[in-house]
This record gives C-alpha cells, sequence and structure tokens, in this order.
C-alpha cells in the first residue's frame, strides 16, 4: 500500500510539472540604434546647458517638428524650435538638467524603435530678476536615419516657469 501510495504521488508530480510551460528566455533586443540616439539627445541638452546654440543645429533634422510645452503652441519647425532655445538661454542661465532617467522608446508592439525618452529636472536662474526655477520635465525624441532629431515633445509646466521666473517679491 505504502508503495502504491508513492508511486501515486510520483505519477502526479510527473503529470503537474509535465503541463507546466516551458520557460524560454526573453529575446534579444538591439538597442544600437537607441544608443546613437541617445548621444544625440544627451549632447542637444549638453549645448543647451552650455548655451551654445550652434552646436545644437547639427544635431537637428531639417524637417524637425517640435511640441513646445506652452498651453495651446503650435507645432514649430528647425527655426522655431532654435529660436525658443535662444530665448531660454538669454532669459536663464546656470541652466542644469538633473536627476535625469533616459528610456529607450518604442513602438506599439512595445519593441524598441528607437526613440529616446527622458525625465528629470532642470533648474535655473533667471537673468532679470534673479528667481531660480526648479521644474521636473518629461522629453520625447524622434529621430531620422541620420540620427538627427526629427521630432521632439516636451511636457512641463512652461507657463508656471516663467511666472517663477518672474516673481517679485
Amino acid at each position: 500500500m505504502k508503495i502504491l501510495k508513492n508511486l501515486l504521488i510520483v505519477f502526479s508530480a510527473i503529470i503537474i510539472f509535465s503541463c507546466q510551460p516551458s520557460v524560454e528566455s526573453a529575446p534579444e533586443i538591439d538597442l544600437t540604434t537607441y544608443k546613437l540616439n541617445l548621444e544625440t539627445a544627451q549632447k542637444l541638452f549638453a549645448t543647451f546647458s552650455s548655451e551654445d546654440i550652434d552646436s545644437q543645429k547639427p544635431l537637428l533634422c531639417p524637417g524637425l517638428t517640435h511640441y513646445s510645452p506652452f498651453y495651446g503652441s503650435e507645432p514649430s519647425n528647425v527655426d522655431g524650435f532654435l529660436a525658443a532655445s535662444k530665448a531660454w538661454m538669454d532669459n536663464f542661465d546656470e541652466i542644469t538638467y538633473t536627476d535625469s532617467k533616459w528610456f529607450p522608446g518604442t513602438d506599439q508592439s512595445g519593441k524598441p524603435d528607437g526613440s529616446v525618452m527622458t525625465m528629470g529636472k532642470w533648474t535655473a536662474k533667471n537673468t532679470m530678476t534673479g528667481n531660480v526655477i526648479n521644474i521636473g520635465a518629461f522629453h520625447t525624441f524622434i529621430f531620422n536615419k541620420k540620427n538627427q532629431i526629427h521630432e521632439t515633445r516636451d511636457f512641463f509646466d512652461a507657463s508656471g516657469v516663467m511666472a517663477a521666473a518672474m516673481k517679485t517679491e
């Protein structure tokens, strides 16, 4: 009887474990394009922080579309993006981007598509008032085949930043 009971337990265990799906390793994900594009996005932020507008130009696709964080703004082209960058640079000094996290973007199926996303904190000092602003932000970048930024979207409270920068006590 004891042998029959042990055989039944062993047989049950074999049945249960044989029904488990096999564990497959995750497919290899190629992040080569993402890494190249990440370099471009990080260079853009470095040139912005160093207020070097001329070094931004080769990082941008001539057909760039920029979606500004200002409420009600329309998408702009490369000239509009550079003008907006210059306006920020003219109005703020000591521009830094910290606490940053960088992520690969994905297509609709969840596969990395070479795009780049980042979230972090911008800090800068207004040149007129001396007010220091700190704002959390999220940015996305889509690239062309030359690893230039083709589309960028900025998400943060830009109107609030300007109000805080211009606030007088």
